[in-house]
């Protein structure tokens, strides 16, 4: 019952125990039905156990520590109360997490086909490659073949018995990555059976969520053990065109009102536009047909003219907002004495997941990037316009020009009227293959090693551990419904041959070019010849070779004088192979190059030192001094040093006064050394009408580079600006430094009672970042040096008729160049006591920041995050305060009731929206209810979201999000959900 009586968000900040270092055999230390350990550590946390347990934040092996960083306990009903199966989705519900921009099952879709379907965790809002995970206290390998943040999707959650996480740096214990802290997973080791399996469904009948699992554990007379564990998870297809905030196409630009529907569908539309600009007198038109009608003209004989609200395209209609995942998951760990003092462990993981991801057609446009065949950095590739004439082969051999045979009277003698030679068009390519990526993703993690005690002869307490860790993610990734760029350039540059139209240049139809006609609907030839399905495979590989020893050399007033050393040597490699076609702009969509195979090495040594200095006197029950330090030897970025030092003061039993100062490094990963991608989306010219009096700087330069005063683009031109951006080879570590200091306190004369308060401030210096592609245009006209004015480019659009100023690309580079300061508080409050002839548990957990800035360049001024829940694809704001309480009963035969309630703050909507608008605070209220049937059944139902509460909507382009105008994980997309399930005990 020990599972019910617990919150659903079983965790409190509090100090971390020391013990031998191995596999967990029970929950944290702490008594069982709390999971929440004890924050004075005068009770002995191995009391009653059998077994090792793992250690989070120190490496000394001692069970009388208590450490100086505080860490929340997450404990398994956490995942049980709200029918979560991943810690991804149980992340979003602590307030110590922000949602995962980008990198989430409710976020990835339109984050590229490599990174779609990802499940990461975003620890103080820093991105999850600043967190470092571990199981049992070893390196989990990262969830792309780039990077070393772990996706969650390939881990098991049946067999979590608790997750330890250290808020705050944690590099000189753990090495790179730990800027933000460490999650550390503490596996189950049982003796027996157990079996579970839950379904969840949402109330309009989505997002099905069947689960279940088997584990199997035997403990050995002589200490030994093994576990396995099985797990199947399905998380089902949640559509865009199924919920209000996103089933019509919607766009908001305060202080206008929002519009949706068709007036904001897009302006590609799925029959095809074909522009005629203006010339000789005549005005521009672009012309289309409507439905299915073959049409281009109306019953006047007039060209039809293109209206978004009647031909254009309801891009929500067929996006997802939750997308599909199916994992299978495996998980093994063994533990055997081959000798006195030595024992010898393994564990094995494999974590299978795969997504589907279904989006829009591609919006063709002959002229932009994305649609172009060829080129790349520097080189502009060729556009598939519509050549007006065409050659004539006749039989005898003779030649001559002719109308284009494929292009309708109509629009032809328009076209001609206006000198025009060549016809841009677009057309939303959704007649083809379903557009949409689906990705696998394999991971593996194999450990093995030797542990134990040992005598030296002076001191006590001496232990020590060799591991080795072996870790890979494969990624087998496609993007189906591309369309072929060569094919269409080539099917549009065709010939007649006695009457017979066929492509004319004969390399293409050598390898069997098809003549297009995008003036009536493809034929299945066409499609068969345009249709393309192209993606990218990679690998990430770890190896980390780990070995210390831990003891007591001799003893203080207050105690032993605890250390331990050790060193290190750890690799990481990883590529990421495009397809020729995604290569060499073949197909539609970004142009993207390799990430080339990288391979890191480190090499680290490190000590760590715990001092209790005094105990047991006058205002002095206890009295530590700790620190760790570490040097390491990359062969990317140059050597760097990081260090921690702090100490916890306990003046009277059940007080804890603490701090800790740290420094923390991420190094760069493959993923940012290497590899260049073109990007898409809003870049505000700086040269508009409206923009260019900013100031006298930018009005002249403006100038200089002829953009007319009077220029006013469409809004649909500034959100399709084009650019590169690469990777750098040259990269440092980003630096971080910590500070946390607080109290814990669970006084004798309130038993059950325990309640913390830490302070937290995180200076993040050399973030690896780009400069930013809007930036970079207003630096290039707000400065006298013309900062950055290289990386723009200025060309012709077809949607601004006869100019050659437009906006139409920006270039960026990943560099050392970002800072990023954080400062808050958490609490914490739990209580156990008996009520009502059951045993009751109350818990609150919030976090409230009070300072988010960033400054993206130096001398640049700060741009303040704080109180804001969105922001850009790349910075996003800080929430002031958001929490979660609960409460729960078990009545004595096994009835068990949990209410939880969480909480996101008011905010606003972006740091960098003008105007801003407010965002109001949201409740979110879940319950269950279980039954447990003689220790070993136990049946359970529950709804989350009762009050089924409706995400807020941002203003276009403000919420941090791809394509979606909310935040999930912040906010619920799902709405009403139920679930039931049963667990098995044997």
């Amino acid at each position: 019952m020990a599972s019910v009586l617990s919150s659903v968000v079983a965790c409190v900040a509090l100090p971390a125990w020391a013990q031998t270092d191995g596999q967990a055999d029970t929950a944290a230390p702490a008594a069982a039905d709390a999971l929440v350990s004890t924050p004075t550590g005068t009770t002995d946390p191995n009391a009653g156990q059998a077994g090792d347990v793992v250690v989070t934040g120190t490496r000394i092996a001692r069970p009388d520590l208590t450490s100086s960083s505080p860490v929340l306990v997450v404990g398994q009903d956490a995942f049980q109360n709200r029918n979560f199966t991943n810690f991804a989705d149980v992340a979003t519900q602590l307030p110590q997490f922000a949602a995962s921009f980008g990198s989430s099952r409710t976020q990835s879709t339109f984050s590229g086909a490599a990174t779609s379907g990802l499940n990461t965790v975003n620890l103080r809002n820093l991105g999850g490659g600043r967190t470092l995970t571990l199981i049992n206290g070893r390196r989990v390998p990262g969830g792309t073949t780039t990077s070393t943040a772990v996706d969650f999707n390939t881990i098991p959650s049946a067999n979590i018995e608790r997750l330890d996480i250290l808020t705050g740096g944690a590099a000189s214990i753990y090495g790179a990555d730990a800027v933000a802290g460490v999650i550390n997973i503490i596996t189950k080791q049982i003796d027996g059976f157990q079996a579970g399996a839950s379904y969840g469904i949402t109330e309009r009948g989505d997002n099905r969520n069947p689960n279940g699992y088997l584990m199997f554990g035997k403990k050995f007379e002589n200490g030994g053990a093994i576990n396995l564990t099985a797990q199947v998870d399905y998380q089902g297809r949640v559509q865009c065109a199924s919920r209000e905030l996103c089933a019509q196409d919607f766009f908001w630009s305060p202080p206008a009102d929002p519009i949706r529907g068709p007036a904001a569908y897009s302006s590609v539309g799925l029959n095809g536009t074909f522009f005629l600009p203006a010339g000789n007198g005549l005005g521009a038109v672009n012309a289309t047909r409507i439905g299915s009608s073959t049409s281009f003209t109306d019953a006047n004989g007039n060209l039809i003219p293109f209206v978004a609200r009647r031909d254009g395209y309801n891009r929500n209609g067929t996006r997802d907002i939750a997308i599909p995942t199916r994992r299978i998951l495996f998980a093994a760990s063994a533990d055997y004495p081959i000798a006195k003092g030595v024992d010898a462990f393994m564990e094995f993981n494999y974590g299978q997941s795969q997504t589907t991801a279904a989006f829009e057609g591609h919006p063709f446009q002959s002229s932009a990037a994305g649609s172009l065949f060829g080129g790349g950095p520097g080189v502009t590739g060729l556009q598939a316009s519509i050549p007006l004439q065409i050659q004539s082969i006749a039989a005898d051999g003779a030649t001559s020009t002719i109308a284009n045979p494929i292009i309708p009277t109509a629009i032809y003698n328009a076209a001609l009227a206006r000198g025009v030679t060549q016809l841009n068009w677009q057309q939303r390519f959704a007649a083809f293959d379903d557009r949409g990526a689906v990705n696998r993703r394999d991971t593996i993690r194999a450990v093995a090693g030797v542990k134990g005690d040992f005598n030296v002869g002076f001191g006590r307490d001496w232990n020590y551990e060799v591991s080795y860790v072996y870790g890979s993610t494969k990624l087998d990734s496609i993007t189906r419904g591309l369309v072929s760029t060569r094919q269409l350039y080539y099917g549009l540059r065709t010939q007649q041959v006695n009457g017979t139209l066929q492509c004319a240049d004969p390399g293409a139809r050598a390898t069997g070019c098809v003549p297009i006609n995008p003036f009536l609907p493809y034929t299945d030839a066409q499609r068969k010849a345009l249709t393309v399905s192209a993606g990218q495979t990679g690998e990430s590989v770890l190896h980390d070779v780990n070995a210390f020893v831990s003891g007591a050399l001799f003893r203080l007033p207050g105690g032993d004088l605890a250390f331990s050393v050790g060193a290190e040597y750890r690799t990481f490699s990883g590529n990421l192979d495009y397809a020729s076609q995604i290569n060499n702009a073949e197909v539609t969509g970004n142009q993207i190059g390799d990430v080339d195979y990288v391979k890191t090495r480190t090499k680290e040594a490190y000590g760590e030192l715990s001092a209790p200095v005094l105990r047991d006197i006058t205002l002095i029950h206890k009295l530590t001094l700790d620190g760790s330090f570490r040097y390491s030897a990359p062969s990317v970025g140059g050597s760097y040093q990081t260090w921690r030092y702090g100490g916890s003061w306990e003046p009277f039993a059940g007080l804890v006064l603490r701090v800790n100062r740290a420094r923390a490094v991420r190094t760069p990963v493959p993923g940012e050394l290497s590899g260049v991608g073109q990007d898409f989306g809003t870049v505000i010219d700086p040269c508009t009408a409206t923009a260019r009096t900013a100031n006298a700087t930018r009005t002249a330069n403006c100038a200089a580079d002829g953009v007319p005063a009077t220029y006013a683009p469409p809004i649909n031109v500034q959100q399709s600006v084009a650019g590169f951006v690469g990777g750098n080879p040259n990269l440092a570590p980003e630096r971080a430094t910590t500070l946390t200091y607080g109290f814990a306190f669970a006084p004798d004369f309130l038993p059950g009672f325990s309640v913390t308060v830490d302070r937290f401030e995180i200076s993040l210096d050399d973030i690896i970042s780009t400069v930013g592609r809007q930036t970079k245009a207003n630096q290039c006209y707000d400065t006298t040096a013309r900062l950055f004015c290289s990386d723009l480019v200025r060309s012709t659009n077809p949607n601004v008729p006869g100019a050659t100023w437009v906006l139409t690309a920006v270039n960026d580079q990943l560099i050392n160049v970002a800072a990023l300061k954080v400062k808050g508080v958490d609490v914490t409050a739990a209580y156990t006591a008996p009520l009502l002839g059951g045993r009751a548990a109350f818990n609150v957990i919030g976090t409230l920041y009070d300072k988010a800035s960033q400054r993206t360049l130096p001398g640049e001024p700060e741009d303040d995050l704080l109180g804001f829940a969105g922001g850009s694809t790349s910075d996003q704001g800080y929430i002031k305060f958001t929490g979660n309480a609960t409460a729960s009963w078990t009545s004595q035969d096994g009835v068990g009731l949990t209410y939880n309630m969480r909480y996101i703050g008011s905010a606003r909507n972006s740091p960098f929206a003008d105007p801003q608008i407010a965002i109001g605070d949201r409740f979110y209220h879940n319950a269950r209810v279980s039954f447990t049937v003689n220790e070993n059944y136990q049946f359970f139902l529950g709804v989350n979201n009762i009050a089924d509460s409706k995400p807020p909507f941002f203003p276009s382009s403000t919420a941090g999000t791809q394509a979606l105008d909310t935040v999930p994980a912040y906010y619920d997309i799902f709405g009403r959900s139920f679930y039931s399930g049963l667990r098995l005990t044997f």
